[in-house]
């Protein structure tokens, strides 16, 4: 069997070549996700339950960007997606004043693109702040500061009702209004789906820059790459920035009545952004196309454990007489994802996906290639006996 797999690998390189290949694969997949909402057989809940695996396969691939590259682990996802909604949806209620600059904006004239712009820029803010204040410490700080951060936002806007709506949450103003459900929900997980698509391409690119060799520097030895003239605070800071306002953009769009009409406090809750982190660490916390494609694919398996159908083959049936019987799995799916967990971080810490995306890019090769080079060049030479002594 080894062999077989061997000589189709052999035949692959040969030819078209596995990255080719895994360009091909991704290239369908995309065309799948496009032509999915045109098949009328489709419900508008297959589509809500891929918009949902949309929504947090960027926040994953986001937290891979900031942790699984950079090395900053942070616990403030829910906070960053809290301020970009929440700034938004009092935008479109109160409108926007600065009496200092004579600017007077009613509510009625803010429109729900520019409260998106707003809220992708709130969260972009805080979250230079914190950077300021705290990426200047060690990592450790900046994880409790999130979690704490987080759940005090979460309390604000809970407690200030009179703005908030407190545990009535707020509700956003909606990208599009037509009537129609079906077109308006054909039309949103289109927004989504481009959304995923460009965090992901704006990511890849930053992580295959410069930039993204010094955040891996960073992540391997601060000290060593500051030391060889790299600004380290400037580019903690940096990617702190990014990942927050592309947290705060994803949010804002997302229950702008994409994926969600309102937002709620118990939507920000710590559990949250733990759901997160599993789905990255599932698909492969140092790949971003890996965390992302395990957070769409585990959200979408929690959505189908919900019920799990057992059918009985041979004509057996069940007491009642039936063919098949249907459990209710609602409580026991994330006890089924626990265990998923526990054995991914036991057995693969790299995440499921990533040997499979390391064959794809022909690491797995490289590797074979560095070993055997380096093993060559460690082998001691034999010296040469004295008949092959030059005279």
């Amino acid at each position: 069997m080894r062999a077989l797999i061997k000589a189709v690998e052999k035949a692959i390189d040969g030819s078209i070549g596995r990255h080719k290949l895994g360009l091909g694969l991704m290239a369908l997949v995309v065309l799948f996700f496009l032509l999915f909402p045109q098949d009328a057989s489709q419900s508008n809940y297959a589509k809500t339950v891929f918009i949902f695996g949309f929504f947090y396969a960027i926040l994953s691939s986001s937290w891979a960007l900031l942790a699984g590259i950079s090395g900053q682990f942070s616990f403030g996802h829910m906070g960053f997606l809290g301020i970009g909604a929440y700034t938004a949806g009092l935008l479109g209620r109160y409108g926007l004043s600065l009496s200092l600059v004579g600017v007077e904006i009613p509510p009625e004239s803010v429109s729900s693109i520019g409260a998106i712009i707003v809220g992708t820029l709130a969260a972009g803010f805080v979250g230079l702040i914190i950077g300021w204040l705290l990426l200047r410490l060690r990592s450790s700080y900046l994880a409790l500061f999130t979690i704490a951060f987080s759940e005090l936002f979460r309390l604000v806007v809970l407690t200030e009702y009179d703005y908030t709506g407190g545990s009535n949450g707020i509700k956003l103003q909606p990208i599009i209004e037509l009537g129609d459900v079906i077109a308006e929900r054909q039309i949103e997980y289109y927004i989504m789906f481009g959304l995923l698509l460009a965090s992901l391409a704006l990511m890849y690119m930053i992580a295959n820059s410069r930039i993204g060799l010094f955040l891996r520097a960073m992540r391997e030895d601060e000290d060593a790459a500051s030391s060889l003239g790299v600004n380290v605070v400037f580019y903690k800071v940096l990617i702190f920035v990014v990942t927050s306002m592309i947290i705060g953009l994803a949010g804002t769009v997302f229950y702008s009545n994409v994926g969600s009409e309102r937002i709620v406090p118990d939507q920000l809750e710590v559990l949250g952004t733990s759901l997160i982190i599993a789905y990255a660490v599932l698909g492969g916390m140092e790949s971003l196309l890996g965390s992302a494609t395990g957070a769409f694919i585990a959200l979408y398996a929690l959505e189908q454990l919900r019920q799990i159908t057992i059918a009985l083959p041979f004509g057996l049936t069940f007491a009642d007489g039936s063919t098949y019987q249907t459990f209710d799995t609602s409580f026991w799916r994330y006890a089924i994802f626990g265990v998923a967990m526990v054995l991914t971080l036991r057995y693969m810490r790299n995440g499921l996906l990533y040997p499979i995306l390391q064959w794809f890019q022909g690491r797995d090769i490289a590797m074979m290639e560095t070993v055997s080079i380096r093993q060559a060049d460690e082998t001691e030479p034999e010296l040469p006996t004295e008949t092959e002594v030059p005279s």
